[in-house]
């Protein structure tokens, strides 16, 4: 992704930090990394990994919706994109599985509820 993100992506990625961290830190590393043109930060911090997998599955599942939107498809069920994700994205080390079902859940409701 370059440039700006996709307004859809920047609010589910940000939906999800919330429910992650309702303090409202999250949600500001995963802002800078959704704007940021270097996506090599830091890998050693427990928020930097959440934050790094909200903007990658954010950015997924729209890329996901966005495939289908062109080739006149409608939307995929939340359940389908939800289990490829878990499939597809490797757990991070600092990331419980819960956290990681957590945001996948979050993110694709928040995108596919844009979509219907």
């Amino acid at each position: 992704m370059t440039g700006a993100p996709d307004p859809v992506v920047e609010a589910a990625a940000v939906a999800a930090a919330d429910r992650v961290d309702p303090s409202g830190k999250l949600r500001g590393d995963v802002l800078a990394a959704l704007h940021s043109t270097d996506r090599t930060a830091d890998r050693y911090s427990e928020i930097v990994d959440i934050a790094a997998l909200v903007v990658a599955v954010a950015t997924f599942v729209w890329t996901v919706v966005q495939a289908r939107r062109t080739k006149a498809e409608p939307p995929p069920k939340p359940e389908v994109v939800a289990r490829r994700i878990r499939v597809e994205f490797p757990l991070a080390d600092n990331i419980s599985p819960q956290q990681r079902d957590l945001i996948v859940d979050v993110v694709v409701e928040r995108i596919l509820a844009e979509e219907r």
